[in-house]
């Protein structure tokens, strides 16, 4: 294992209790084959129990469960792939209503 990290800057807004989107910082230790969605289990798992995002993984990348805004552009966080080091803005769909975070 690696010591490098991989670094989200991930979107965070609960419309029920929240006035205005924020964003939280995180870093994530990095590994050979790491995916977003992995390293957004491991922040719910790890960091923060109340981040919302789709936990769905098809296995191969069809479904579209887990697309979401990565650095301005849509990806499915099963399938994209992370590198040691990476710094990443990570948000919702755009032009979708926000349930919570990233769903």
């Amino acid at each position: 294992m690696s010591n490098e990290s991989v670094f989200l800057k991930v979107f965070r807004y609960d419309p029920s209790i929240d006035h205005a989107p924020t964003y939280k910082n995180y870093e994530i230790p990095w590994r050979e084959g790491l995916l977003l969605l992995n390293a957004l289990k491991y922040i719910r798992d790890n960091l923060d129990e109340t981040l919302a995002f789709r936990n769905y993984c098809c296995g191969c990348s069809w479904c579209m469960s887990c697309l979401m805004m990565v650095n301005g552009k849509a990806h499915r966080a099963c399938s994209r792939l992370l590198k040691a080091g990476e710094s990443l803005l990570v948000e919702p769909l755009k032009g979708k209503p926000v349930i919570k975070d990233l769903v």
